[in-house]
Order: structure tokens, then C-alpha cells, then sequence
């Protein structure tokens, strides 16, 4: 008898054991920094420690897992947003501005997002671009032309997702060519959506028990996005603000998928405007760091997982002008992002069409500290003398990059002030370079040594206990 009972509670131990074991992450976190390379993050990093004395503001860096992951498409090697995000979300690469479909376009690739809805979780999907924008597009659409942007709208309807927020839509009325279609407000309402533009909104529909709610906010940037962190005011809503109210909406017993881009580091980095990148870096920490207030409750049964879809400008720290020096005090005197600055010579040249060039010095010192805070060179000036002439004898010398518009004064501005800092730039796109994967809670082990992007969609059904 005595032999059949310890039997008994020897078997009892052993299934509390594999069932600690067999534990799996409930509440999961996908942070997509769109753009951000291992430079973005260590410049960041240097600029919260070395400029705001603020050891704490990047804190996802000390998580207990840091790796890489590759970023090549099925036929490029260096990738775009569309086929990057959807290996991360899918598990399987694709061709170049391809979303959720295989690399011929032949056949559909389901997200990891609707593969979470489908297991009973509740899944969100928030960014700082447009929410029709290639990453989360990734997540819920399925089109050969990322461009699609209001089909990409439609198919978002369709995915029956929780929550939803963003800068907003960027073709809500229907594409250029279809002029007889139907606005995606008016489809949601029939499809049971709810929109709105306030977080006091957000909470009478989550009271009245909506269930699906897109929120997009009230003061967006130029194409429909959040604001630059460097030109937010505090009335602008943030990326934390967002991660925060996500998650008082969709946090139930089942659990939850959340992913969160934060898109303007990559638009930054195209404009090659380094401390436009600091403080949108910096922003998408401090979203994390609202995701780590969550994990802290529920350490058991939380996953984090930070990473990036590519890295665009070949950002440096270090240059040929300065050689082992830096000086990235320098980009505190920074008050305005390049598309802001340039918004406000256009404003200065119109209000002002006689301005002389010591004007325009004036604006820029006021802005970022040139020829104030910032000492020029006989060189610097003259480069800026060239630019303004160019300015004012055409006006339609400004030019379009990647996301923004730009004009010869702001251009130089900036391309001086990050010279000045020691900030060096290969390119106005993307590079090949691997970025970096952080991770914290249960299942972390699953992301490391060096990854491919697409596993990482993988160990994060993995470590949640849903079938890829």
C-alpha cells in the first residue's frame, strides 16, 4: 500500500512538472521598429545616456536575449517593408512590395496575427504610419502591390481583429481610379467596425461592447501618421499612448497578440535625419517599456519580442570629417524634423520673398542651433548660401525623397548638422545589413543565435502553444 501511494505521488509531482514545462506564453508582444538597424538603436542609446543622462530610456537593450536576424526578400537581397513584413508575419519570404502572398502571387499566406484570432486570442494592431502602410498591412491583407492602399483597407474589414490604431487611412475614399467606390467608414459600420478619433471613444465602445474598434488619431501628420516625435506637442497622442489604451482594450483571460510598428524610424532614416531617428527610437522604447509594465505583472505569461523588418540608411556613428571623435551632443540643438523644417522655409519664403540670406540663418539657428549652438565654417556658409540662391531663384527646386518633401536650404541644414555630430549615411534606402532581435519572458530562448525572419514569426507560435 505504502509503495502504490508514494507511486501515486511521485506520478502527481511528474505531471505538475511537465505541466510547468508545458507553460506557454499568453500575452504576446511584437514590436516591429521599421528601419531600425543596430546603429539606430546604438545611437539612441548613446544620445539617452550621453545627452539626457537618462540611463533607463532604452531599456528593452538589457533585455536577456539580444540576436540578429537576416531581412532578404525571395528575390532580393536587399528587401522592402512588403515582402520584410511579411516574412515576420508569415513565416515565409516573398517577392519585393508583395503583401501576404507567396513570392509569385499565386497563392495566400496567413499571418501569425489571424492565426493568434483563430486560437480564441484577441489580437491588436497599432502603428505610428497609416494602418493601410506595408507592416501591418502585413499582418491582415493579402494583395500583390502594397500601393493598394484601399484594397488593403477592405481586407482589413475582413479580419474580424480586435483593435486597431494608427495615423489613420490613406485612401478611405477609394482609390484614384475607382471613383464610384464606397468609403471604408461606410463598410466598416455595415461589417460591425466602430471608428473613432478619441480615447474617451474608444472607452464608450469598449462599455458598449463593440468588437472591432479602428481608432485613428486626431491631429495626424502628412500621410495619415503620428507625429514625428521631435515636432510632437503634448496634446499629440504617442506610440506608448496607444501600446497603453491597446491594451486596456483587448487584455482578457484568453490573451492577447499586439503588434506594434513604429514606422517613422524608418521615414527619418530616409531623410537621412539623425536626431529625427533618435527621438522616434526613443519613442518606440518608450512603448515598449509599456509592454515591460505589463510583463512585470504577469512575468509568467508574457512574451516581448523587438525587432526590425530592415535597416535603411546605412546609418554610422563616426565619419571621415571627425575620424575617432563624436559629437552627438550636437543634435540637441535639433528642434524640429527635416519635413517640419522644411515646411517652415516654405512658410518663411512665402511670407518673406524678399529675405535676405542672414534671415534664413536666423530661422535655422532658431531651429537647429546653426550658427549658434552649432559653429559653420567659411564652407558650411557658403554651401548654404548655394542652396538659398537655388531656393529663391526656383521655387520648384524642392524634391520628393522616399516619404517627405524637401527643399535645398533644409537638405544642406541637416546633412551639416549631422556631419558636425559625427552621424555618417550610405544611402536614402535600405541596406542588407542584419537588425537586431531583443527578447524578454516566456519562450525567449526560442530567438537566438542568429535567426532568419522568418523563424521569428514561428517561435512566437512556438513559445505561445499555437500550430504554425
Amino acid at each position: 500500500m505504502k509503495s502504490r501511494n508514494l507511486f501515486i505521488i511521485l506520478f502527481a509531482l511528474l505531471l505538475a512538472s511537465c505541466g510547468k514545462q508545458e507553460q506557454k506564453a499568453k500575452y504576446v508582444f511584437y514590436f516591429i521598429g521599421d528601419g531600425m538597424g543596430v546603429s539606430h538603436v546604438t545611437l539612441a542609446k548613446l544620445y539617452a545616456d550621453s545627452v539626457l543622462n537618462d540611463s533607463t530610456a532604452m531599456s528593452f537593450t538589457n533585455f536577456p536575449v539580444s540576436s540578429f536576424s537576416t531581412t532578404y526578400a525571395h528575390n532580393r537581397y536587399i528587401t522592402c517593408s512588403a515582402a520584410a513584413g511579411t516574412a515576420l508575419s508569415t513565416g515565409t519570404k516573398t517577392s519585393i512590395n508583395t503583401i501576404g502572398l507567396t513570392y509569385d502571387r499565386t497563392d495566400t499566406l496567413y499571418s501569425i496575427a489571424n492565426k493568434f484570432k483563430k486560437a480564441g486570442r484577441k489580437v491588436a494592431i497599432l502603428t505610428s504610419v497609416s494602418i493601410d502602410h506595408a507592416t501591418p498591412a502585413a499582418f491582415y491583407a493579402h494583395v500583390g502591390s502594397r500601393s493598394s492602399y484601399y484594397d488593403i483597407a477592405k481586407q482589413l474589414l475582413k479580419s474580424n481583429y480586435d483593435f486597431f490604431a494608427s495615423g489613420g487611412f490613406l485612401e478611405p475614399y477609394g482609390s484614384k481610379i475607382d471613383s464610384n467606390a464606397v468609403s471604408i467608414y461606410e463598410l466598416g459600420n455595415l461589417q460591425g467596425y466602430e471608428f473613432t478619433s478619441t480615447f474617451s471613444g474608444i472607452d464608450s465602445l469598449v462599455k458598449a461592447g463593440a468588437s472591432s474598434i479602428i481608432y485613428s488619431v486626431p491631429n495626424p501628420a502628412p500621410s495619415s501618421t503620428l507625429q514625428y516625435e521631435i515636432d510632437r506637442k503634448d496634446a499629440d497622442v504617442s506610440l506608448a499612448d496607444i501600446t497603453r489604451k491597446a491594451i486596456e482594450v483587448v487584455d482578457n483571460p484568453n490573451g492577447f497578440f499586439m503588434m506594434v510598428e513604429g514606422g517613422k524610424i524608418d521615414w527619418a532614416a530616409h531623410d537621412n535625419d539623425a536626431a529625427t531617428v533618435i527621438h522616434d527610437v526613443l519613442a518606440f522604447a518608450r512603448a515598449i517599456d509599456v509592454a515591460l509594465d505589463f510583463y512585470q505583472k504577469h512575468p509568467n505569461e508574457t512574451l516581448i519580442i523587438v525587432t526590425a523588418d530592415h535597416e535603411t540608411g546605412g546609418l554610422s556613428i563616426g565619419n571621415r570629417v571627425n575620424k575617432y571623435d563624436v559629437h552627438i551632443n550636437l543634435l540637441k540643438y535639433q528642434k524640429v524634423s527635416k519635413e517640419r523644417l522644411h515646411k517652415l522655409i516654405a512658410e518663411f519664403m512665402g511670407n518673406n520673398p524678399k529675405a535676405r540670406f542672414e534671415d534664413f540663418l536666423k530661422l535655422l539657428a532658431e531651429n537647429t542651433g546653426l550658427s549658434m549652438e552649432v559653429e559653420l565654417t567659411d564652407s558650411d556658409v557658403q554651401m548654404l548660401k548655394e542652396a538659398y540662391s537655388t531656393a529663391f531663384k526656383n521655387v520648384k527646386s524642392a524634391e520628393k525623397t522616399p516619404y517627405s518633401e524637401t527643399d535645398p536650404i533644409s537638405k544642406v541644414a541637416i546633412q551639416l548638422i549631422n556631419s558636425k555630430a559625427a552621424v555618417g549615411w550610405t544611402s536614402g534606402s535600405h541596406t542588407g545589413q542584419p537588425v537586431p532581435v531583443f527578447a524578454i519572458g516566456n519562450g525567449q530562448e526560442l530567438f537566438i543565435p542568429l535567426l532568419d525572419n522568418t523563424e521569428i514569426p514561428k517561435n512566437i507560435l512556438s513559445a505561445s502553444g499555437i500550430v504554425y
